[in-house]
């Protein structure tokens, strides 16, 4: 028999509609930006997963100076791989319009390894046709049909196209941020490589393993014998790079991997803020409804009813905000939410894949939080008497509201304590409420200077204007004959025809290179000046883990091994027995002075234990520091083992010896990088943070204003006017907001700084907290419009509040 309570619904909703559509507003808000993140990111993240096997992406690449013949990959092939031909060559692009300085890197059309996604038009097929990768024409505004120059010949843009091992374009592997401006890749046709292009290919070649499973250190011991079969026949490799280490192919998902923590780390925030508005207003609700429920539970209705009465509109306002943000999250915001990384990168075309995770956090967790609530508030409410309920005895006030104030403070003055000790635990759950919203504000504020920060501090960290690394020892300090002899023969061993060289040189360029001293290091071929050669400083460098202290993963640091009294590394004390770790290193992975821990080769597959001597430097700095003899000792090199230089002036190299430099400026272009990648992300958060915030602060100051609807209709029967009781209440609450907004400042601070600590222990290096002052400035500020215009509907609401609700106090 359908109970008549039913008949209370619509009145019900409609007398708090400002507090229901809010709800609506909160749970759609959250869920929607949230959902519609997680939903691409993992989509993405899903693509990558089946990228290896969809567009049989390499396990490896290697690069020979000279073509390698047929019975070198047969040798590597034996070892169980399959070799292929991945030549290309960098040239001169020249988009009409743009001034831009462009390099792109061109290919022949792939048909057997990373093999091409065409997300518009088609693989080249004429002479003069060529494909981009997609970012690179969407970034310049490039469509199908648009004529383009490669090294002066022109050519029709007939394909957008993502290759598997080019998501991330950077030039070298070894570079530290990458261009999708003014560097991109092609697809010709086979007959056009060979005309534009063969004179200057880098001989390149990518495997895939029979075992394509094999764990990492036995690819680097594949690897190992790969290279040593290419030596044994006679082929010079120049690079060799593991998938692993292919920034090309990780780069790019690894970023999604480390947004996807920051956003569930959002969302678990925003379940925490609904959960909190959920607890608030059902305790509302019920004071609201003390006396219909006691009048109720009098006339003969059972709990259980009145209990399914009261959680039918929470149930309905749950399942429409749950499906709408749902709705909302996968048909409107995972295309712009998507773009954030397909602007930057160059994945394979976009399909959204179901995640039930995803669906679960992000849709049914906040539904079963507001059920979960609201029966919990109910079930707890209900062991009252009806004659508690009749009486508003049902947490209506604490006993502090009967404190004596003097009578020398103004009346009006005297009212708003009296509003304020009357309502203390509604004020002070406002407090955390408006401590919760100004997180979520502050965090968006902060994303960018905090970036901007660390990046000037990463520069700072830079222990010269130079440090270059190199890929074996190279002596700068030789005399102009070693210069000359090892020029000759490198000369000798990198020309494949002797033909193409003057028969007049040939000879003396074999007795130059008789005089290279083979036990030796090589001589660099560039001369420095003496200048240069007296200021620099040789130091050896490797790469290991440490395990971060949370979070189950490891983070990689450089160790370098440098000179004792180190005029570059200055700050470095450790001595023979032990190694100095960087602060940013320490903090992050939980390393203390006199501390002994595990570093991993994951190359290798070794560990080696090291004692912490000293903490040092900035909190950006993320290396490991020994003593260069120590260092060889360990890492079982010769004693005088070097593999890069530290330098004020900038120092001639050969190229091929050369792995990157690293100055102030690159640093600076990480960070840049940084911003560019994540400011949108930031953008993003402020977007959510601020209508998430309005919703908030709304609801609960409506919920104290609700509370004294029946004081507020006494005020007018006594005669005053709207205006009055609007500043006797109204200013009650601005003053608490406004003083809220101050005092939780600390504690944000605080809360800030651990969830920072949290959200980026997935990303590498370590970012300082770092709160600017005009971030803290832009939330007050932020604040106090925000309430401004929620004061303004609570005006409203008081001119609303009717005569005849005084006369319904119940004795």
């Amino acid at each position: 028999m359908a109970t008549p309570l039913r008949k209370r619904l619509p009145r019900e909703f409609k007398n708090n509609l400002g507090r229901y559509l809010g709800m609506i507003l909160l749970m759609v808000m959250a869920i929607a930006l949230t959902s519609g993140f997680l939903v691409s990111a993992t989509s993405i993240q899903v693509i990558d997963s089946r990228s290896r096997d969809t567009y049989n992406v390499e396990d490896g690449r290697f690069t020979t100076n000279f073509e390698a013949d047929d019975e070198s990959i047969a040798a590597v092939e034996a070892l169980g791989a399959t070799v292929y031909k991945l030549f290309y060559a960098d040239m001169p692009l020249t988009v009409p319009g743009n001034d831009t300085d462009i390099t792109v890197r061109v290919f022949e059309n792939r048909t057997e390894v990373d093999l091409p996604a065409y997300i518009e038009g088609q693989a080249p097929a004429a002479d003069n046709e060529i494909a981009l990768n997609r970012n690179f024409c969407d970034n310049l505004d490039l469509d199908l049909g648009d004529t383009v120059q490669v090294a002066g010949e022109d050519f029709v843009l007939v394909g957008k196209v993502s290759l598997p091992d080019q998501v991330t374009t950077f030039r070298r592997n070894t570079d530290f941020i990458f261009n999708s401006l003014q560097f991109c890749v092609a697809q010709v046709t086979s007959e056009t490589y060979e005309r534009i292009a063969a004179s200057g290919s880098q001989y390149n070649y990518a495997f895939v393993l029979d075992d394509r499973d094999m764990a990492l250190a036995d690819r680097i011991s594949f690897e190992s014998d790969l290279a040593e079969a290419l030596s044994d026949n006679g082929e010079v490799l120049t690079d060799l790079v593991d998938w692993e280490g292919n920034q090309g192919i990780v780069y790019a998902t690894d970023d999604v991997e480390g947004d996807i923590l920051m956003w569930e780390v959002l969302l678990m925030l925003l379940i925490v803020i609904m959960a909190f508005v959920f607890v608030v207003l059902t305790n509302a609700n019920i004071e609201e409804e003390s006396s219909v429920i006691g009048t109720l539970l009098a006339s003969g209705y059972r709990k259980r009813e009145l209990i399914f009465h009261y959680m039918t509109l929470p149930l309905i306002v749950g399942v429409v905000g749950c499906v709408a943000g749902t709705a909302l999250g996968r048909l409107v915001f995972v295309e712009p939410m998507k773009n954030l990384y397909y602007n930057s990168y160059c994945f394979p075309p976009f399909e959204q894949h179901w995640n039930t995770k995803v669906f679960l956090i992000t849709s049914v967790v906040p539904f079963v939080l507001l059920v979960g609530i609201t029966l919990g508030g109910l079930l707890s409410k209900m062991n009252a008497t009806p004659l508690q309920f009749l009486r508003h005895e049902i947490g209506r006030r604490s006993k502090s509201g009967g404190v004596r104030l003097p009578d020398w403070i103004p009346f009006p003055v005297r009212f708003r304590l009296r509003v304020f000790t009357r309502n203390w635990t509604h004020f002070l759950t406002l407090f955390f409420g408006i401590a919760f919203g100004s997180l979520l504000l502050l965090f968006g504020f902060c994303m960018m200077p905090l970036v901007q920060h660390n990046a000037d501090t990463m520069a700072e960290s830079v222990a010269a204007e130079h440090v270059y690394t190199l890929k074996a020892p190279l002596e700068i300090d030789g005399t102009d004959m070693q210069r000359e002899s090892f020029e000759a023969a490198e000369t000798l061993a990198t020309t494949e025809d002797l033909s193409e060289l003057n028969p007049d040189d040939i000879l003396p360029m074999l007795l130059l290179s008789q005089e290279v001293d083979q036990d030796a290091n090589p001589v660099n071929i560039y001369e420095n000046s003496q200048e240069a050669i007296d200021q620099a400083e040789k130091f050896a460098a490797t790469t290991l883990e440490v395990d971060r202290r949370m979070g189950g993963q490891k983070e990689e640091t450089t160790v370098y091994g440098i000179q004792p009294e180190s005029r570059y590394w200055d700050f470095v004390k450790v001595s023979s027995d032990g190694v100095d770790v960087g602060a940013g290193l320490a903090k992050k992975c939980g390393l203390e002075e006199g501390g002994t821990y595990e570093f991993y080769d994951k190359y290798e597959d070794k560990s080696y234990s090291f004692t912490v001597e000293h903490v040092v430097g900035t909190q950006s700095d993320m290396a490991t520091y020994m003593r260069i003899d120590s260092f060889n000792q360990v890492f079982d090199q010769e004693p005088d083992n070097f593999n890069g230089y530290a330098s004020d002036l900038p120092l001639n190299f050969d190229d091929r010896y050369l792995v990157n430099d690293l100055t102030p400026e690159s640093m600076q272009g990480i960070a840049d990088q940084m911003s560019d990648s994540m400011g949108s992300i930031a953008n993003m958060m402020i977007f959510v943070a601020v209508p998430i915030y309005l919703v908030l602060i709304y609801l609960l100051t409506k919920t104290v204003i609700d509370r004294n609807a029946r004081a507020i209709s006494y005020m007018k029967v006594f005669g005053y006017h709207d205006p009055e009781v609007s500043k006797l209440y109204v200013r009650s609450i601005t003053v608490t907001v406004l003083v809220s907004l101050v005092l939780c400042i600390p504690l944000l601070i605080w809360a800030l700084t651990m969830l920072v600590d949290f959200v980026f222990m997935s990303y590498a290096g370590n970012l300082e907290m770092y709160i600017q002052p005009l971030a803290v400035g832009k939330e007050l500020a932020l604040g106090v419009v925000t309430y401004a215009v929620v004061a303004f509907l609570h005006v409203r609401a008081i001119r609303k509040v009717p005569l005849a609700l005084a006369m319904k106090a119940a004795e």
